[in-house]
């Protein structure tokens, strides 16, 4: 079992279960990959294919998720699971696409399997992004990913 937090699972089971096609991004992909560091969203990449686009709106009205608040990179929502937000670009990476080029399946448990990005890739965006926050936590990342055999 991973060391997810229950809401983070849900929000993965929903857009799983509504067949969303995403890549599992920033702080719980890190995680998934043996980070032991907290983070408080679930940040995802998904497909802008019209379908899925339909799917994914499927699943927010699942979690209940409120208007989403847009910025530049991604839009925000709050859901009754917590705060997704969902990446349209990341500094360092690119988009959906650029994400899923390097990014592999990863059993979370027996009923739930969900890409996530590369290590080489989250440390990437992590360093370009040029945050505080993120630039702390890059040495304990690194230190986690070679530990993992990420």
């Amino acid at each position: 079992m991973t060391g997810l937090a229950d809401n983070q699972l849900e929000l993965l089971r929903a857009l799983a279960r509504h067949g969303v096609e995403f890549v599992v991004v920033g702080g719980v992909a890190a995680q998934l990959h043996g980070w032991d560091g907290a983070t408080v969203d679930l940040d995802i990449a998904v497909s802008t294919d019209e379908s899925n686009v339909e799917r994914l709106n499927r699943a927010l009205l699942s979690v209940a998720a409120g208007p989403p608040v847009i910025g530049g990179l991604g839009s925000v929502f709050q859901t009754r699971f917590g705060r997704l937000e969902v990446v349209r670009r990341a500094d360092g990476i690119g988009d959906y696409a650029a994400w899923a080029q390097n990014a592999g399946e990863h059993v979370v448990d027996e009923q739930l399997t969900v890409v996530v990005a590369a290590p080489a890739d989250i440390l990437r965006s992590k360093e370009a992004a040029g945050r505080a926050k993120d630039h702390a936590a890059l040495p304990a990342m690194r230190d986690a990913f070679r530990n993992s055999g990420a």
